[in-house]
């Protein structure tokens, strides 16, 4: 119904509170109304545009908060089943896990960061960049190396890089059902594949793997207990050299 249908109805609502022989002739009282000729408030509100007008659009909400570039929580779960994750992790590690030795060594540290760029420059893995500074966007983590992907099922939370003309970083923060001795022996395994000497260390009470490649490629995984599912959460970065 439109505003002038509006106005109408109103205008003989209150002309049907009074007295019946004081009613004014309904015809005089919809022509009054049409001509706007008396009241220029009634004139203003019929006349006015309405904010359904296509017109307006793009001014009917131009004070309104904006939403968020992008989403508050960035995750993209996968929702594969757990006999799905197996099969998906015995394809890519050939049907055979081999297991994670134990750590060589322990390290208790402060001040650790907690940025996948600033995790990159801590492990000397973004050093040979001409900017150590990584670039995020989820598109990051379809890129990374197939020896080296994100583990199947896996929630996608984070994800950075770099194709710096002196080397090729992929990092992504993910978080999964799995436990962690289950993420360590899938890398493990991949990266032993792929070539990379591994040594397992414990890190503040989690799990971290350092892999030495050819020339200056590397990666660096740890893992730490997820408070959100129950599983584990980890940050994998990957120098791929150039």
């Amino acid at each position: 119904m439109n505003k002038r249908a509006w106005v109408l109805m109103a205008a003989l609502a209150l002309a049907g509170c009074g007295d019946k022989d004081t009613a004014p002739d309904l015809a005089k009282l919809e022509a009054k109304v049409a001509t706007n000729a008396t009241d220029p408030a009634l004139r203003e509100a019929i006349e006015a545009p309405i904010a359904t007008d296509p017109d307006l659009t793009r001014e009917a909400n131009r004070d309104a908060v904006k939403p968020a570039d992008k989403p508050l929580d960035g995750a993209l779960p996968a929702h594969l089943p757990a006999r799905d994750v197996k099969a998906q992790v015995m394809k890519l590690t050939g049907g055979r896990l081999l297991p994670t030795p134990a750590a060589t060594r322990t390290i208790t540290s402060t001040g650790d960061a907690i940025t996948l760029s600033g995790i990159a420059a801590q492990q000397g893995l973004s050093a040979a960049c001409e900017d150590p500074r990584l670039a995020y966007d989820f598109g990051w983590a379809q890129r990374l190396p197939a020896h080296l992907p994100l583990y199947p099922g896996a929630a996608l939370k984070e994800a950075a890089g770099t194709d710096d003309p002196r080397c090729a970083i992929r990092a992504a923060t993910f978080a999964t059902s799995a436990s962690s001795g289950q993420v360590l022996d899938f890398y493990y395994t991949l990266a032993r594949r792929a070539g990379f000497t591994v040594e397992r260390i414990e890190q503040n009470g989690g799990d971290t793997l350092v892999g030495k490649g050819k020339g200056k490629a590397a990666f660096f995984l740890t893992l730490r207990p997820s408070t959100e599912s129950g599983g584990t959460e980890g940050d994998l970065v990957v120098n791929q050299a150039r």
